[in-house]
């Protein structure tokens, strides 16, 4: 946080695909471990795991793409969404676990 302004100074693009990266990292990790039957608990676990770093992943790299100059239409197109706001509204949780991640990642910065 800037000690003058109370205000954080955004996250760069660079910072975005990281954090990216190590989420799709975990999610193809969560996959390749992944059991089979009888153990359907443990693989269901890992299953969920990979889902989350998955959602951390998409919004993470969205946001990268937004502070890289990106913009909604582009994204929509991207992913099939009909609109911009269609894909606002779909990536809205994966941005907000993103959002935490690399926060948890880099901490407050100074």
């Amino acid at each position: 946080m800037s000690p003058t302004l109370g205000t954080r100074p955004p996250h760069t693009p660079a910072d975005w695909w990281v954090t990216a990266d190590q989420a799709r990292r975990a999610a193809q990790g969560g996959l390749a471990d992944a059991a089979t039957a009888p153990d359907m608990l443990r693989t269901l676990a890992e299953l969920d795991r990979a889902r989350r770093a998955s959602l951390v992943a998409a919004g993470a790299a969205a946001e990268a793409l937004l502070a890289a100059g990106t913009g909604w239409p582009e994204l929509a197109a991207a992913l099939g969404f009909a609109s911009a706001e269609e894909a606002r509204e779909a990536l809205g949780a994966a941005r907000a676990d993103a959002e935490s991640a690399i926060e948890e990642r880099l901490g407050h910065r100074a």
